[in-house]
This record gives structure tokens, sequence and C-alpha cells, in this order.
């Protein structure tokens, strides 16, 4: 199967009369995944918690080890900020023909990751990348431009305040340590994520293949097109958008490391997005992760053994490199 990095097969000659819409293959190899995938029912919608993140309290540590994603509101984002950040990423990625957006810096297609690893399946979806680490003296800028680059450190900046607010909850919800909660949450680290899901011309397609984050946490901000889908009771679930177009709110979203912290304790949720077939989609995320010399131990009773995020990240890429598809906390279990 082709990746996001190189020249795919055949495509989707409807999706082509955009020229800024990426080149996405046919579903010609991908027929037998997506009926397997289409083996788990679906089950209509499913009603997320919210929590105020100006008093957290026991709701956010229940909705951790219920469901693993929940809203948050009164967190104090800017509506107006994550407007900007909105506007500006549809003109850059919906404005500009898609030869022009690959010489980006941070741009993807198909795949989120940015290396030439080999992915499985080719999503319907496209974005930039923008790390939130300084960029030093002489080095190339990470975004797309320096006003999206600055934009995206903007935005940023609120989210790792957020992400710190509602992990210090988790952590004492854990009886985590002050060293511990420090090194299992390097908020200034992470990076912001802008996808694009542009309308998709087939049926069968997904815009992001089933798979758990493997940050600590992740921060959602959608726009009004749903698509977000959780694995619920057994069943694919749709997740309403939230956001500030409707009720303000923002989607946290627990991955693989807040499970490894808490011994599976707290749940990283499997999650997926459906192609839209009428609207394009857009959503601004952010990832958090422990530091990379962190080492993560879920206490005695743990499952996994003790390992660094240098060491998961390392093996996620080095099974994606083999294999195509992550596979994650399984490869620390206890032996």
């Amino acid at each position: 199967m082709a990746t996001g990095s190189g020249s795919p097969p055949a495509t989707a000659a409807a999706a082509m009369a955009d020229p800024s819409c990426p080149p996405f293959p046919l579903l010609v190899e991908e027929v037998q995944h997506e009926q397997h995938e289409e083996e788990v029912p679906h089950g209509g919608k499913l009603e997320l918690p919210t929590v105020d993140l100006e008093s957290p309290g026991e709701a956010l540590a229940a909705a951790c080890r219920r469901l693993g994603v929940f809203r948050i509101a009164n967190h104090g984002v800017p509506a107006e900020l994550s407007a900007r950040l909105f506007a500006l990423a549809r003109d850059l990625l919906a404005g500009a023909p898609f030869d022009d957006k690959q010489a980006l810096p941070g741009y993807f297609w198909g795949t989120p990751a940015l290396s030439a690893l080999r992915v499985a399946e080719v999503n319907w979806v496209e974005g930039f990348h923008v790390p939130l680490l300084p960029v030093a003296a002489g080095q190339q800028h990470h975004g797309p431009t320096s006003t999206a680059e600055e934009l995206a450190r903007e935005y940023g900046a609120h989210m790792a305040r957020v992400a710190r607010k509602v992990f210090d909850a988790m952590a004492g919800a854990l009886g985590l340590d002050a060293g511990r909660a420090a090194a299992y949450l390097a908020e200034r680290d992470g990076f912001v994520r802008v996808y694009r899901y542009p309308p998709c011309p087939e049926a069968g397609h997904l815009g992001m293949e089933a798979h758990t984050d493997s940050s600590v946490l992740s921060v959602i901000n959608q726009d009004l097109v749903g698509g977000l889908q959780v694995l619920h009771g057994g069943a694919w679930r749709d997740v309403a958008p939230g956001g500030t177009g409707i009720d303000g709110t923002l989607l946290v979203n627990l991955g693989d490391m807040a499970r490894a912290i808490s011994g599976d304790a707290f749940r990283s949720v499997l999650h997926r997005v459906a192609a839209s077939h009428g609207k394009e989609r857009m959503s601004l995320c952010y990832f958090a992760f422990p530091r990379d010399d962190a080492v993560i131990a879920g206490g005695g009773g743990s499952r996994y053994r003790p390992f660094t995020y240098a060491e998961f990240r390392d093996q996620v890429q080095a099974d994606i490199k083999a294999t195509g598809s992550k596979v994650g906390l399984e490869r620390f279990l206890r032996q």
C-alpha cells in the first residue's frame, strides 16, 4: 500500500477536480481492510462527560477511568485565537494547490507520520505539524509559514497550560509525587497538528484509521463537521463536535502513556475519523508527551515493565516500519 510520501495508485477523479486535494488512492487495494473494520457495528452517538477545568474534582478522574475521553469547559483558550488559527489553516490547506503544499515545512497527507515510514493505510487527510520547541538560530522554521508557526505557538502555549492543569488533576488522583508529575508530562515540548479532511467522493474511506494516541493526552478543537468515532461497548460511537462554534468545550483524549502511568486504571480509547462526504472537516490537535528520559512505571501491580518514553517511541516507529501498523503497549508487557 502506498504511503502519503510517494506517488499513489489511481486517484478518485471527483476529488482531483479540486486542485488543493492530494492524490488519494481509490479503494482497489483497501476493500478487504474496510470490510474487516465494518465487522464492528455502528452504535449511534456517545454522550461524553463535561469537566469544569476550574474545579475538576472527582469528575475528571471518573472520566479517565470510565471512558478516557471527555470534554472540558472553562479552559480559558480564547475563542478568537482558535478562530484565527482555523481560518489560517483553511487558507493554507484548502486554498493552495497540492503541488505547492508539498514543499511546505511540516506538511503531510495520507498519514500524519512525518517520516518515510510505510503505513498500512492511506487516510483521507492532510495537514501540517508545528512542534512547540523553539527554532534554533539558522534552523528552518517548523511550520508551513512563519505566520502559521507563530499563531500555532501562541495557541500551543494555551494548550500546554490546559494540559498541565488536566494532568495535575490526574496525578493527584493517582497519588503521583511532584517529581513524577513533572517528568510524566513535558507539556511545552508537545506539538500542534492541524488536520483537514477534504470532502470524499467515495464511500468506504476513513479520514483516520482506528488507533490509540501515543501521548499522555491530546486536546482536540473541532469545527462544526462531525466524524470522530470512539470504540465503546463493542461498537463505533459518534462523538458530536464541540469547540468554539457550538458549546466552547474542548475534547481531551487520553493516550497510551496515561494508560501505562496509571497501570491501566485510566483508559486509552481506540478512535478513528470517518471521511466526510459532504463538507470538509478541520480540527486543531495538541499532543503532550512525557520527557524522553522519564521512566514510566505504573507500580508493582502494573502489567507493564518499566520503560522510558524514548524506548516506546522508537519501538512504535520500528513496528510501523516493519508491519505498517503500531503495536503499542503490548510490546512492554511483563514477561
